[in-house]
């Protein structure tokens, strides 16, 4: 449990000395994620390796020692000693990185088969710390095959004395940040973006070079001297394209439902029942589509959200609004119910193993409701790839569309739409004047297109 960091020279000529005082403060904002230990290793164009690392540091004035005229990367680390791995008396053989004397690496994150990999590839080293075996893992089968051995969780910064150009960084969760500093002749990295630049103004940032995120779950090799950046992913979110499909038995989702299955999913409508006016129709509705799609379906009990209150949805003495009225503004706002929603649906597909979530949010109903907009779908799907297990994707068809393009995309691909159901109220037929009834006969007159359900008012 760490927080690692670093820099790559990208320019030969460039100052080192500027950049190790550069490097001397990431590495001290980064002692807020760890103070039990902290070190580098440095690595010259010649491949002379130097670690320093010391126990307990109330200074980082030994960066200057490793950073040669010929420096071209440094790696280091503020180590946090978790609770697993507690050691009485700590030696230097107990802080990051490790290495074997051609392999050195720093680790943030824990490593639980650590014990299972030494016995396995017959690793021996001076500290039981679970980081310790990554440098002979790796050079034993090479870095790749060396991340699918490890179980756990994983930041690492890896060098290699034979290749003293080239930095590599891996992740799946934890997080890992770059930024290129021109100015400096340097790439820099670290756990955290407030490592790489203190909290300063918007106007200020936005003269400052970007903070870059390194993708979840991905490989980046860094040539030094060319500026080459190569990213590999490490695993694949889509593995058997089974989709769950947040499905409210309503025109939007329908059609989200009939596009997944033309895309080759194997789909599984998600209902819940939260205690809305309609739910009996809309229960009525999501079996008829099922059964039209002959795709599966699951109703999900969220009856706690419409005791929540505070939508005319949920509570009938709240009036509901009409027409341009309820279109225009979240009037019949539920409290975060898409949050709400697709939370629960990345816990089913943790459980059952889905791997696709796909949601109705369309580009009409954004400029009403925040949980509709891209921002917010794609804000989500960067959560669900870092905290869940099984990383589900989110799909949103639609987001780009308006009704009438919803409606024309629904009639083109034969969407059972006929069988939908979109009036707020639970009645005999569609209202005609709430605001979904309101948008879908628009949506249909602007198409020029009859709507195959009927309306109680013209």
């Amino acid at each position: 449990m760490c927080s690692i960091s670093g820099f790559i020279v990208t320019n030969p000529s460039a100052n080192r000395k500027q950049i190790a005082k550069h490097y001397t403060a990431i590495l001290a904002e980064g002692s807020e994620r760890g103070q039990d230990s902290a070190g580098v290793v440095s690595l010259d164009t010649f491949g002379v390796a130097r670690r320093q690392v010391v126990i307990a540091p109330s200074s980082f004035s030994f960066i200057s020692e490793v950073v040669t005229p010929d420096c071209s990367i440094v790696i280091g680390n503020n180590r946090a000693e978790p609770t697993t791995e507690y050691v009485h008396t700590k030696t230097l053989d107990d802080a990051q990185p490790f290495g074997d004397g051609t392999i050195y690496v720093s680790h943030n994150g824990t490593i639980a088969n650590d014990n299972e990999i030494r016995t396995a590839y017959s690793i021996e080293t001076n500290t039981r710390i679970d980081s310790s075996v990554c440098p002979e893992l790796i050079h034993k089968i090479g870095i790749r095959a060396a991340l699918k051995e490890i179980r756990g969780s994983f930041g690492l910064s890896i060098i290699d004395v034979r290749q003293p150009h080239k930095l590599w960084l891996a992740r799946n969760y934890k997080p890992l940040f770059l930024q290129a500093l021109p100015e400096l002749g340097a790439v820099f990295f670290a756990s955290r973006p407030n490592h790489l630049s203190t909290a300063i103004a918007l106007g200020s940032r936005l003269r400052q070079p970007p903070i870059v995120s390194v993708p979840p779950y991905s490989l980046l090799e860094i040539n030094g001297a060319n500026g080459v950046i190569t990213e590999e992913a490490l695993a694949d979110r889509e593995r058997d394209k089974r989709a769950l499909v947040i499905c409210s038995g309503g025109l939007d989702s329908t059609t989200a439902a009939r596009w997944a299955q033309l895309q080759g999913y194997d789909v599984t409508l998600l209902h819940f029942m939260y205690n809305c006016r309609a739910e009996t129709r809309e229960a009525e509705a999501v079996r008829a589509i099922a059964l039209a799609l002959q795709c599966g379906y699951r109703f999900e009990d969220l009856s706690w959200l419409g005791r929540l209150g505070g939508s005319s949805i949920t509570d009938v003495s709240i009036p509901v609004t009409n027409n341009e009225m309820s279109a225009e503004f979240p009037h019949e706002w539920v409290p975060a119910r898409n949050l709400i929603f697709t939370s629960l649906a990345a816990g089913l597909c943790d459980r059952y193993g889905f791997d696709t979530l796909i949601l109705g949010l369309n580009l009409e109903e954004a400029g009403a409701y925040p949980d509709n907009t891209v921002e917010f779908y794609e804000s989500l799907d960067h959560v669900l790839n870092i905290g869940t297990l099984s990383r589900p994707r989110i799909l949103c068809p639609l987001a780009n569309l308006v009704k009438h393009q919803i409606v024309r995309l629904a009639l083109d691909i034969e969407a059972p739409i006929h069988l939908s159901w979109s009036c707020y109220y639970g009645n005999e037929r569609h209202c005609g004047h709430c605001g979904p009834c309101y948008m879908r006969r628009t949506a249909f007159r602007m198409v020029g297109v009859e709507d195959s359900v009927s309306y109680e008012t013209n």
